[in-house]
């Protein structure tokens, strides 16, 4: 265990001001019971000394001394949570997990390298055991619902797999907002506890279904009787886990030829739901030595909205070739901004309330200038995020032979657009090294890669090939399909086929 951080007893609170939940209750529960989400009572702060003592270890290493800043003894015995996160990191097919790899264009940390080729599979794997764990210890089942606009869903169906006291429901919106891999990914899972349900009619994309999540889980006795969970990142658990990658981009970075120790980095992230990010505020807090967090948007850009006019608006959804954060309300800047409030439930009230019955919210100076301070934005759109996946991919041809050529997936082109107009513009950002954050394979999006790189004349495109995603071409899909208007009504008679405890 990690002795030399600051840190106490680890409890939990709402951001709308319920207290206090036991991890367990954190974890199978999702959301608090006040509707607000959970967050750590504090964030421990990793001295530099322990920081440099954690060089060298393995991912699953890390992620036990960074977890075990969060999870008490008590709540998880130490050998327990390392066979967790030993069995969640088994099924990738890179020995580090996530490689930082050098371009000639920036450090890019890949995240990719799980079952189902997305960041997603990082912390899902560990979330979904976490919670099979506690089941266990309940002698209790689970409906985790699950509202994907891409990466959430696949990597939840999978970790769900062989867990007999998790039903897995995964509800995406149809009509293009998905690939064609991606869909699979989560139809073609055969197993009686995966339940994946395609949605029509769902005009704002994920957020229709959130809406509808956030319907189910405030309905007091049907959460009770179904025992409805979250594994999309209003669980703290995926938030958690999601705060070692940084820990480990930092330390993959500082040697010889690299970083020196205590020097700082920043890291440019595909932004949609702002769990990612709010994993790296998170970091930031405990300790790592990060001069900016880039958000990168597309041209949805609420986040980018919010931190270059200080109000928050809702407007309508733009479909775009990065569709996995094709999202209007990134839901985990509330938890951000509940830190930047000083951690005042009342004042994160008023300002959700005031967004919820009118469609925007003015951030609170104080709070803005503590955003600014640690957030810089940009709003990439289409044009820029296909000539950046063509230009890494041309510029990167020079590399070693067995190199090869760099290909990215749109999000994390959207990340590296950012991530370039951030150096010309931000001097925190100009003097230090950036790490692009790669969220998911480029194969998963073919069309839009073929679409990115027609430019090159390229006869053949070997990246886009993938085991995996062949395997599942083969695979008959097993699904159902429904409307947005009917969904809730479907979902509740559904649900109460699987009781919480039998």
């Amino acid at each position: 265990r990690s002795t030399n951080a600051s840190r106490g007893v680890m409890r939990y609170v709402s951001t709308r001001g319920f207290k206090y939940a036991s991890l367990e209750d954190v974890i199978l529960n999702g959301f608090a019971p006040d509707g607000g989400l959970y967050v750590p009572e504090r964030i421990p702060v990793v001295e530099p000394d322990t920081l440099k003592s954690w060089s060298g270890l393995t991912f699953p290493e890390l992620a036990f001394e960074v977890l075990s800043l969060f999870i008490e003894p008590s709540d998880v015995d130490p050998s327990d949570l390392r066979r967790l996160l030993d069995e969640s990191f088994a099924a990738f097919d890179h020995p580090d997990v996530a490689p930082l790899a050098k371009t000639p264009d920036a450090l890019v940390l890949e995240l990719f390298h799980g079952p189902t080729m997305s960041f997603k599979d990082v912390a899902m794997g560990f979330l979904v055991s976490l919670t099979d764990h506690f089941l266990r210890r309940r002698n209790e089942r689970r409906n985790v619902l699950v509202a994907t606009t891409g990466d959430t869903g696949p990597a939840a169906a999978h970790a769900a797999i062989g867990r007999d006291r998790v039903h897995a429901w995964v509800l995406y919106p149809t009509g293009g907002f998905i690939s064609d891999t991606q869909e699979r990914q989560m139809t073609t899972v055969d197993e009686p506890n995966v339940h994946a349900v395609g949605v029509g009619g769902c005009a704002d994309g994920g957020d229709d279904l959130d809406a509808i999540v956030a319907k189910l889980f405030a309905d007091e006795s049907l959460r009770e009787e179904c025992g409805l969970g979250s594994v999309n990142s209003v669980n703290w658990g995926r938030v958690a886990c999601q705060t070692v990658h940084y820990f480990w981009a930092y330390l993959a970075a500082v040697g010889p030829d690299g970083l020196a120790a205590g020097e700082r980095v920043a890291f440019a992230v595909p932004c949609g739901a702002f769990g990612n990010l709010f994993a790296g505020y998170v970091a930031r807090r405990a300790g790592l030595p990060i001069a900016r967090l880039i958000a990168a948007t597309n041209s949805n850009g609420a986040v980018h909205d919010v931190l270059a006019t200080g109000v928050w608006r809702r407007r309508p959804l733009i479909n775009t070739v990065s569709s996995a954060i094709d999202i209007v309300v990134p839901y985990n800047f509330w938890r951000t901004v509940y830190f930047a409030l000083g951690e005042d439930a009342d004042a994160l009230r008023a300002t959700q309330d005031e967004y919820a019955s009118t469609g925007e919210a003015r951030m609170p100076a104080a709070a803005l200038e503590h955003l600014r301070e640690i957030f810089w934005s940009a709003s990439v759109d289409d044009d820029s995020t296909l000539a950046t996946i063509g230009t890494f991919y041309g510029s990167s041809a020079p590399r070693p032979p067995d190199a090869g050529r760099y290909l990215m997936c749109p999000h994390t082109s959207v990340a590296a657009v950012a991530a370039a107009r951030a150096r010309a513009h931000d001097p925190e950002v100009g003097g230090c090294e950036v790490v692009v954050l790669a969220t998911a394979a480029p194969c998963k999006f073919p069309e839009v890669i073929r679409r990115a790189l027609d430019d090159l004349e390229l006869d053949d495109v070997p990246e886009l090939e993938h085991p995996r995603v062949a395997a599942q071409r083969e695979l008959a899909q097993k699904e159902t399909k429904r409307t947005l208007e009917g969904l809730e009504n479907h979902m509740r008679e559904a649900l109460r086929r699987y009781p919480r405890v039998s």
